[in-house]
């Protein structure tokens, strides 16, 4: 068809009846050769399953589940069948003025669309040329002089160019009302297609159940939250004081989202709705999350570790105990940094076991409690840290290393620049570095973990 008119003015700012009627067509000729195919697929079904020579178990099971699975395909024809119905296989032009047009019986809606269309299209033809002659006879009016001419003889110029400017108006007007009325017809159409479409998706033995719906909402729902927190969970640690026990919280919410999902996709391959497929990417979205929580808890206890040997070396005073602060650090920057016997194990298995733990439930709500001292000093620490203001130390203390280390590494680097040029600072940054990678590495786990669901995808603005 040939493209829709761009300019509606006077009787419209934009298209008022957009679309494509033969591509409508063209979707519903679609669907009706795939209508046609299943049904042709279900006589072949039928004909196999009548057959009576196969007496054997085999056979006896094969018409069975043949019987079970002919009923499915004539509810995905029936479905198919009544949206190539509804849309249209084909554009059924309406000859005729405006008045045939109006009063055609409904068809389809590819058709019933291009009727509309049709309408509007005429409408804004007459418009447009009554704009010429309203815009002509207001010209004429605006150009009327009573220079040598009679008084009256100019009244009735005047009288009568009025007239045809109204009539012209009056045109106008009425093409306004056509396109009204071809609104109506496509709206009719639109509600007659959704209603027949409504009506056998709503009624046949596809439709799902009460239990797939509530399994579908509950997969999505999770899968959501499991995303959102999880990713907050990532960017709030380096707020001192809280920072990690809001992370801790919202990464814990997260886990728990992630594990409810991997069960309730568990559950829909049960019902046929997903594949394995589906359950190994959950599956692997969990494990994921919590080994890079580990991989952080782990740099965690090297940014703890070096606080500790922080504070031991701010308190050395006399040359003895600066050289053997400076010696502690040294070797803690070099390879005899070791964790404890068992720490690794314990950190990669924390993740999994905090989400259920109550102490740890307890003790991050405890520190998150409002009125408990623990938000005033957040806000004194970011102060001191931006020089007297708060809000100078918001970006001084930002970091996208992961929640459980975020903010000891901050504090490291403040503690370095406080202790003076007595004590190895190279050292302490050699720690804090390797504790940064150690952190780096397990946010980005974590957070490839979450990119295996779609919802991430969606947030940044990749694929569909």
């Amino acid at each position: 068809m040939a493209g829709r008119p761009r300019d509606w003015h006077p009787v419209a700012d934009s298209d008022p009846i957009p679309g494509d009627a033969d591509r409508m067509a063209s979707l519903g000729k679609t669907l009706r050769k795939t209508a046609d195919e299943v049904e042709r697929q279900i006589r072949n079904l039928k004909a196999v399953a009548e057959v009576d020579a196969w007496d054997s178990k085999a056979g006896k099971e094969f018409r069975e589940k043949a019987s079970g699975n002919v009923k499915k395909l004539e509810a995905v024809f029936k479905r198919y069948d009544t949206a190539a119905t509804a849309i249209g296989s084909r554009v059924d032009e309406v000859g005729g003025g405006y008045q045939d047009k109006v009063t055609a019986s409904p068809k389809n809606y590819a058709s019933d669309l291009n009727r509309a269309q049709e309408i509007a299209d005429a409408a804004l033809k007459d418009a447009k040329e009554a704009d010429e002659r309203k815009s002509a006879s207001q010209k004429s009016i605006d150009g009327l002089s009573g220079k040598d001419r009679k008084k009256e003889d100019v009244d009735k110029d005047r009288k009568d160019l009025e007239a045809k400017r109204k009539a012209a108006g009056d045109e106008i007007e009425a093409a306004r009302e056509k396109i009204n009325e071809a609104k109506r017809i496509r709206d009719a159409a639109a509600k007659r297609a959704r209603e027949s479409l409504d009506a056998v998706i709503n009624h046949d033995s596809l439709k799902d159940g009460f239990w797939e719906t509530l399994t579908d909402s509950i997969a999505e729902i999770t899968s959501w939250v499991a995303t959102v927190c999880g990713i907050l969970s990532l960017i709030v640690g380096w707020i001192p004081v809280i920072g990690q026990a809001l992370a801790g919280v919202l990464g814990a919410i997260a886990m728990i989202a992630t594990l409810i999902n991997f069960i309730a996709t568990l559950v829909q391959v049960a019902q046929g709705n997903a594949d394995w497929m589906d359950v190994g990417m959950a599956a692997l979205g969990f494990l994921m999350m919590g080994v890079g929580k580990g991989f952080s808890k782990i740099a965690g206890k090297f940014a703890k570790g070096t606080l500790g040997r922080l504070g031991k070396a701010g308190v050395a005073r006399t040359a003895r105990q600066v050289s053997r602060a400076n010696k502690n650090l040294r070797r803690a920057a070099g390879k005899d940094l070791k964790l404890g016997k068992g720490d690794i194990l314990k950190s990669l298995k924390e993740p999994f076991t905090e989400p259920f733990s109550k102490a740890a439930w307890a003790k991050n709500l405890k520190t998150l409690k409002p009125g408990g001292g623990n938000w005033a000093a957040a806000k004194n620490e970011l102060g001191l840290r931006g020089g007297g203001s708060a809000l100078k130390g918001l970006p001084k203390s930002f970091s996208m290393a992961d929640p459980g280390v975020a903010s000891d590494l901050k504090s490291i680097k403040m503690g370095t620049a406080a202790l003076g040029s007595q004590f190895d600072a190279n050292a302490i940054n050699q720690i804090s570095k390797s504790a940064s990678r150690l952190s780096v590495v397990g946010a980005g786990i974590t957070l490839g973990g979450l990119s295996l669901d779609g919802n991430l995808q969606k947030m940044v603005g990749i694929g569909g």
